[in-house]
């Protein structure tokens, strides 16, 4: 118990000393995009891995980012999946309007070059398509959590209408996935963000965590001449799915 306590404590001080200086450099360095070579980009994946240190989730990398501009297409499991793509790699994440309004982390999120989706089908997401678009276009990577929610790490149908986002930039996509590994199972309980589990709830579980790693697997790029985006969705799924469930056996 006392090695526990010791252990969030010490977690959670160096957790928050990352965020106040997240929030200090943020005005200065941070101007809403994210292009691929710069010093906000080279800023932000420092602050990202110190997340990942400050909650001591070690991330293991296998293979490498495609060297240019890219839609990066990702399964999801937990919030984290965030801050382990974001110490590697200089991507703007796509994430629902509501993140925008959350406090400190919505802030900067924003400044950090985070790409909103809002709720309203169709009109929605053509606007999602045509600033993905713009961003691919301006020598940034953007990254698509297809599967859109998390999941206890059980690959779901990665959904295609924001792949074409890539075909209309005339860019590759790239598969990544995601993995928290935890004896046969397909995730660590403690990555778990599912459900109708709160922010601090899922905190406390890795803050907690004894073991908690994470690996990021970047898989072959995919071109997308002559593809339909269902085509390239099913590819980057099965592709996915390949690590997932063969990593499990």
């Amino acid at each position: 118990m006392l090695i526990t306590s010791s252990r969030i404590i010490y977690r959670s001080t160096f957790l928050f000393t990352v965020i106040i200086a997240g929030c200090l450099f943020t005005p200065f360095f941070q101007k809403g995009h994210m292009p691929r070579q710069s010093l906000s980009a080279k800023i932000t994946c420092w602050w990202h891995k110190k997340m990942g240190q400050a909650l001591g989730i070690p991330v293991q990398v296998f293979g490498s980012p495609d060297n240019r501009p890219t839609l990066f297409i990702a399964n999801h499991i937990s919030w984290f999946d965030i801050h382990a793509i974001g110490g590697i790699l200089a991507v703007r994440f796509l994430s629902k309007a509501e993140v925008a309004k959350m406090p400190i982390m919505g802030w900067l999120a924003s400044r950090a070059g985070t790409l909103y989706i809002s709720r309203g089908g169709k009109t929605a997401s053509q606007q999602a398509i045509q600033t993905m678009v713009d961003a691919l276009k301006q020598d940034q990577n953007v990254i698509l959590f297809a599967e859109g929610t998390t999941t206890d790490g059980n690959i779901k149908h990665f959904h295609s209408r924001l792949i074409q986002s890539a075909i209309d930039a005339g860019c590759n996509i790239q598969p990544i996935a995601i993995r928290y590994p935890h004896h046969k199972q397909l995730a660590h309980p403690a990555a778990h963000f599912i459900g109708d589990m709160s922010l601090g709830e899922s905190l406390a579980n890795i803050l907690r965590a004894k073991t908690l790693s994470a690996e990021i697997h970047f898989l072959d790029v995919i071109s997308t001449g002559d593809k339909s985006r269902g085509e390239l969705a099913r590819e980057a799924e099965g592709m996915v799915r390949g690590v997932v469930e063969k990593q499990e056996d």
